[in-house]
């Protein structure tokens, strides 16, 4: 049996655990865990991969370090990084340590559904992304196919594509329920019934329907997630000099609703 190093049992970790678990050995490491490394077990691993925290700094920038120490400190010359990092960030890493780096984005997701579609989902996940190397891209793909079937879907390409890949998405999230926490306080302006204007809404079949509740207690958008990663996409665009200025609106907007909780 093929055996997969786990660096990180939080939120993400411990959902890859459980989807690696039943088809792979699988060696897992917290940083809050007693002792070091289980250095000896790692090195026999396959490849691991990095499940680890990247939270917010001040001026929104990621900080990015318990990724770098993770990487530096085990003994895998393939590692897939699963936690979300700034464009850029695996292909330094790569250069910089002379391991093979990859990063295939998560979509492990958070709710406050009690029961989720996202974990229909996500145990089908439909389709991978895998930046970096070709060769280490075609080692790990050969490892995963047994574990997701012929039906799933693989894009290679570049780990800076495969970044920003994902940052696009959770972003394109964030838009989406401000969007619709602004039509319901126009059609409850209005007079209007809010869930009836949805439904209604959501009749085309081109409208998908999650990230469509606007919770009447609950406004804008928390988590662990979105917040930090449109704060994190705004920094790369203003340290690039692109203006994203609808982003930039939606994360005032959100910070508005969140203050009026």
């Amino acid at each position: 049996m093929s055996s997969i190093g786990v660096i990180g049992r939080g939120h993400v970790g411990h959902h890859v655990i459980r989807q690696l678990s039943a088809h792979f050995a699988v060696v897992s490491y917290d940083l809050h865990d007693d002792g070091e490394y289980p250095l000896e077990a790692l090195a026999a691993c396959d490849f691991a991969l990095i499940c680890v925290d990247t939270p917010s700094l001040p001026d929104g920038s990621v900080d990015v370090s318990r990724v770098e120490a993770a990487i530096s400190q085990i003994p895998c010359d393939l590692v897939v990084i699963r936690s979300t990092v700034p464009p850029g960030t695996t292909a330094r890493l790569a250069k910089s340590t002379g391991k093979n780096v990859l990063f295939w984005p998560e979509y492990v997701g958070e709710t406050q559904f009690s029961a989720s579609s996202w974990e229909r989902f996500s145990a089908t996940q439909p389709f991978i992304v895998l930046g970096g190397e070709s060769e280490a891209r075609k080692k790990v793909i050969d490892l995963l196919l047994p574990l997701y079937g012929p039906e799933v879907r693989v894009l290679q390409c570049s780990s800076d594509e495969a970044e920003l890949v994902k940052y696009m998405e959770n972003s394109y999230f964030a838009a989406k329920v401000i969007f619709v926490n602004e039509f319901r306080d126009l059609s409850e302006k209005l007079g209007m019934n809010w869930h009836t204007v949805r439904e209604g809404w959501l009749l085309d079949p081109r409208v998908e329907r999650d990230h469509t509740v606007a919770f009447a207690e609950d406004r804008g958008f928390s988590g662990k997630c979105l917040p930090k990663d449109l704060a994190g996409i705004l920094h790369v665009a203003r340290q690039s000099g692109v203006p994203m200025t609808m982003l930039t609106a939606v994360q005032e907007a959100n910070l508005a609703y969140r203050s009026e909780r």
